[in-house]
C-alpha cells in the first residue's frame, strides 16, 4: 500500500511528529510504501529511500489556490492510495482547508487529530485563565462570547487576526467532516468531535502506543526517591504545579529530575531556588530518546499534572511501558489509560495538595510503588503496543479505501 502522510513538521519535535515517524517507519517494516508531505520552512530530516515533499505553507483561500497545483502534481506522480493528515496547523496553518477539500475529491482521506488545537481556537487551551475552568462549547458563537478566554480580549490587528484564525479553525472543521475517517487516540477526543458536530461513524478511535521498555526489568537501575516530570515548560503542562506539589514534601526523602525546556524555564528555576529545593531538583533540559529512557529507568514515578485535556498523554503509557506508576491530574484522556488505585493515582484537576498526597503515598510504601509498577506494565503489553495500533490502523485504511470503490466492506 502506498500512503502519503501530511504535516507540518518532518522532525523529532513533539509527540505529534515522534507519532508520525514511528507509524512511517512500522508501515515501512511491513512492506508498505511512504510518501511526505511537509513544510519547506522548518527543518527537516530525511529519511533514505523515502519518497520526501516539502513545499511552502498555505494559510487561507489565496495561498491554497496559489500552492494547489503542486499538491495536485504530487498525488498524480505518487498515485497513493490514501492520504493520511496529521497537524495541517500549529500556531499558523501549514494547509490551506481548501487544499484539503480539493484532495478529498481524489483520495481517501483519514486525519489523526493529536490535539485539541483543532477544535480550539485558543491554541488549544481549552481552559479559561480568570477562572481556570475547562470549556465545553464546541466551535461557534458561544465559543466566541465566552468570558475570560482571552483569546478575543485583545484589541487592534491581535484581536483581528485571532478572528481569521477563528474562522480558517471553523472552515477547516466543515471540510474535515468530509473526511472519510477521523482517527483519535481517546473517548475524550471522540466526545470533543462529536461535540463539534462530526458524524460517530466517521471517528475512529485508534490509542496511541509505545515500544519503550520491551525488555527492561522494572527494578534496574532505580534510585530511590526519584520523582520525574517530562514535559513543556508552560501553563498547560504543569511544571509550576509539580513544582509546588514537592514543596509539601520537603519534611520527606525524596529527588525529582526535570525534563523539557520552554517559555517559563527561568521562573520555575527561581521558584525552585526560593523555595530552598535547589539541591533537590533537577532541571535536564531536552534530551535524547536514549537519555529519556534512562530517566524512565532510574525514576520511582512519573507525574503529570497537566492543567488542559490531553488528548491521550504519551508520557504516561511511556512511564508504565518502564513498570512505573503515574500521579495525574485527571484531565483529558488521561482517565482511559490510568486507572486510580491500580496503575497509579488520579488527582482532581488543579489541587496541589492532593497531588503531593498521591506522591507521598508513593514514596512512603515502596510495595505499593513496585505493586503499581507491575500492574502499569502489564497494561501497557495488553493494550497500547506496537502491533495492535498498526493492525488497527491498516484495517481502517483498507476499509476507507474499499468504500471509495464501492466494494463490500466486511465488519
Amino acid at each position: 500500500m502506498k500512503i502519503l502522510h501530511i504535516n507540518d513538521n518532518y522532525c523529532n519535535l513533539g509527540g505529534a511528529e515522534k507519532y508520525l515517524l514511528d507509524i512511517c517507519k512500522a508501515l515501512e517494516e511491513m512492506g508498505n510504501q511512504i510518501i511526505i508531505i511537509s513544510s519547506s520552512e522548518r527543518e527537516h530530516i530525511s529519511v533514505q529511500g523515502r519518497r520526501e515533499y516539502f513545499v511552502k505553507p498555505s494559510q487561507g483561500l489565496r495561498s491554497g489556490l496559489r500552492i494547489w497545483s503542486t499538491y495536485r502534481d504530487i498525488v498524480k506522480r505518487e498515485k497513493p492510495d490514501i492520504i493520511h493528515l496529521h497537524n495541517t496547523h500549529n500556531a499558523h496553518y501549514f494547509i490551506s482547508p481548501l487544499v484539503i477539500k480539493r484532495l478529498c475529491s481524489l483520495k481517501p482521506i483519514v486525519k489523526f487529530v493529536h490535539d485539541a488545537r483543532f477544535f480550539c481556537p485558543n491554541y488549544g487551551m481549552k481552559a479559561i485563565p480568570s477562572s481556570n475552568e475547562i470549556c465545553n462549547y464546541p466551535v461557534g458563537t458561544r465559543c466566541l462570547n465566552r468570558k475570560g478566554c482571552h483569546l478575543f480580549n485583545l484589541n487592534g490587528n491581535g484581536a483581528f487576526y485571532n478572528l481569521y484564525r477563528y474562522f480558517l479553525l471553523s472552515y477547516e472543521l466543515h471540510v474535515s467532516r468530509l473526511l472519510d475517517r477521523v482517527i483519535v487516540g481517546s473517548q475524550y477526543m471522540y466526545d470533543e468531535l462529536v461535540k463539534n458536530g462530526f458524524a460517530k461513524n466517521r471517528i475512529s478511535i485508534i490509542p496511541c502506543y509505545t515500544e519503550k521498555a520491551l525488555d527492561i526489568e522494572i527494578t534496574k537501575n532505580m534510585q530511590k526517591g526519584l520523582i520525574l516530570y517530562i514535559g513543556r515548560f508552560d501553563k498547560v503542562k504543569g511544571a509550576p504545579q509539580f513544582i509546588e506539589a514537592l514543596n509539601y514534601l520537603k519534611d520527606q526523602q525524596w529527588c525529582a529530575e526535570i525534563v523539557g525546556d520552554g517559555e517559563l524555564f527561568k521562573n520555575l528555576e527561581e521558584r525552585v531556588e526560593k523555595l530552598g529545593l535547589k539541591n533537590r531538583i533537577k532541571f535536564l533540559g531536552r534530551l535524547s530518546n536514549d537519555e529519556v529512557d534512562r530517566c524512565y529507568q532510574r525514576c520511582r514515578m512519573v507525574v503529570m499534572p497537566s492543567m488542559v485535556p490531553e488528548s491521550f498523554g504519551l508520557v504516561g503509557i511511556e512511564a508504565m511501558g518502564f513498570g512505573k506508576p503515574v500521579v495525574a491530574f485527571d484531565s483529558g484522556g488521561i482517565s482511559e489509560w490510568l486507572i486510580d488505585g491500580h496503575n497509579g493515582f488520579l488527582v482532581k484537576r488543579g489541587d496541589i495538595e492532593g497531588l503531593s498526597k498521591k506522591i507521598s503515598e508513593l514514596l512512603e510504601d515502596v510495595g505499593l510503588c513496585c505493586n503499581m509498577g507491575v500492574k502499569a506494565k502489564e497494561r501497557v503489553e495488553k493494550n497500547y503496543r506496537k502491533e495492535l495500533h498498526i493492525t488497527r490502523l491498516l484495517h481502517l485504511y483498507e476499509k476507507v479505501i474499499k468504500e471509495r470503490t464501492g466494494e463490500k466492506v466486511l465488519a
